[in-house]
């Protein structure tokens, strides 16, 4: 089967880059794979990877079933989904159903469109990988929670947000997916790691580690007693 080689890249706050996921998934197909950029479709969302009700989304999977595509291209299993049951169906649909092959780069795994390559070991080592990442979706959905809290408990933010942090309609601070950076930033530095390569690693910054270093207490303090230090 000859076809177009589908690139599917998703963000999930309007305030995110696409960039460098298409660019990943893009040198994968052509340096990887041998196909030319003429071949290459990419299909995008920005907005939440829930659940599959996702424009981006449809018109790949329309493109799918059409017979377009030979093979689909995502950075991680939590870009198509951070559902097990829709991860699940992607790739019944995809693979199963319309024999297109479907590569996943962060796991370094592929599954064949092609029913005699298809490896079962493979096809159950995704799953186990989708399932972490509903998990992963979920801590984070906790963690967000936990920073709307304590947000709200310093009152209404006048001028620029800190790093982690949109300014929401009512004005309370509204934590957006630096939030889990910040997070991340705050367990690394617990456990060692140096300012410096932190900024370089979360492609946060030197200034934004500091900042978060400094208010430790505004991302896993105790809502109720909020350190201000901006």
């Amino acid at each position: 089967m000859s076809g177009q080689t589908a690139l599917y890249c998703r963000v999930s706050t309007g305030d995110q880059s696409l960039a460098r996921q298409r660019q990943r998934t893009s040198e994968y197909a052509t340096d990887a794979l041998g196909i030319e950029p003429a071949a290459i479709e990419v299909y995008s969302d920005k907005q939440t990877g829930t659940d599959t009700d996702r424009d981006g989304y449809r018109e790949l999977i329309e493109a799918v079933e059409s017979g377009e595509i030979e093979r689909v291209i995502a950075s991680e299993v939590s870009r198509i989904s951070r559902s097990v049951r829709d991860f699940a169906a992607t790739v019944e649909r995809v693979v199963d159903e319309n024999e297109v092959g479907l590569h996943i780069l962060d796991m370094g795994i592929s599954l064949s469109g092609d029913p005699d390559e298809r490896d079962p070991y493979t096809r159950a080592f995704l799953t186990v990988a989708a399932t972490f990442a509903e998990l992963e979706a979920e801590i984070k959905r906790d963690n967000t929670r936990e920073g709307i809290a304590a947000s709200r408990s310093q009152g209404k933010w006048h001028g620029r947000p800190p790093f982690g942090f949109d300014v929401g309609p009512e004005g309370y601070l509204v934590p957006n997916d630096d939030y889990e950076t910040a997070v991340v930033i705050l367990d690394e530095l617990d456990k060692g790691a140096s300012k410096r390569e932190l900024g370089r690693r979360t492609g946060a910054g030197r200034s934004a580690v500091r900042h978060v270093a400094n208010n430790r207490d505004r991302y896993v303090g105790d809502p109720a007693n909020p350190t201000e230090s901006v």
